[in-house]
């Protein structure tokens, strides 16, 4: 799953999912053996660092990361990809565990470069062709049938790991999970209101929210998806052979 590629199915080979989440530890079989936490706390090649989480580089290949804000959900959807839709190009999880509060993933470095830096670069044809190839990798994503009926959730079984879904009451958990879209729309209306609320600022939005944003949804499924799409969220790789008419091709792949 950490390769990169282009991704095609055929019409009727919507992916099925009866998934349970993993208790973690976890170690891949497949994979070589776990570093440590301390090994990997002292790890010198930092990619990334804040507060509460660190990315550290373990080699060329695989990347580890750590803190107390590092989501065992991240890591259980990254398993459920590889085992429902191991056509989307994103990392391999090869370990997870704990070591105090810090959650610990060690999985496949993505290769190519953040979407962010190279996107002002990109002609209007690269940039429609990464678009096109992220659009097939987002519907085959939300084919992966949802594994519990009328579930609002993350992979883990827990709560919804979005901004819109942090608590605005201060007491610093994401809401959910839900069961059914009316719970689910109710939920991220009422947590909004608390924000605005708060703030002391005029409700005009949220009572429109509350009013019809219910009825506009409709009634849709519940699907796959990543909750911080953005591109610095996104690798893209140049592929060989792919300047015909001067225009670059690259492969893409989903991190975070």
């Amino acid at each position: 799953m950490g390769n990169l590629q282009s991704i095609f199915w055929p019409e009727d080979s919507t992916p099925k999912s009866t998934w349970i989440p993993v208790k973690i530890p976890i170690k891949n079989d497949n994979s070589p053996p776990a570093p440590t936490a301390s090994e990997i706390r002292t790890c010198p090649n930092i990619l990334q660092e804040r507060s509460a989480k660190k990315v550290v580089a373990l080699n060329d290949k695989v990347v580890a990361k750590f803190g107390g804000a590092i989501s065992v959900a991240e890591g259980q959807a990254l398993l459920c990809l590889e085992q429902y839709a191991p056509s989307v190009p994103a990392p391999r999880l090869h370990a997870m565990f704990r070591d105090g509060i810090e959650v610990f993933l060690v999985m496949d470095r993505a290769p190519g470069v953040q979407l962010d830096a190279l996107w002002p670069t990109l002609t209007d044809p690269e940039k429609a062709s990464v678009t096109a190839k992220l659009g097939k990798i987002f519907d085959y994503m939300r084919q992966v049938e949802c594994p519990w009926a009328d579930f609002f959730g993350g992979l883990d079984g827990g709560s919804l790991q979005h901004y819109l879904f942090y608590s605005q009451k201060g007491d610093h958990v994401h809401l959910g999970p839900f069961r059914g879209e009316a719970s689910f729309v109710q939920n991220m209306v009422a947590n909004f209101r608390t924000l605005v609320e708060r703030n002391g600022r005029a409700d005009f939005k949220v009572r429109f929210y509350e009013r019809y944003l219910g009825q506009a949804s409709g009634e849709f499924r519940p699907t796959l998806t990543h909750g911080d799409v953005q591109q610095k969220n996104i690798m893209i790789v140049e592929t060989s052979g792919g300047e015909a008419d001067g225009e670059l091709d690259f492969d893409v792949a989903l991190v975070d």
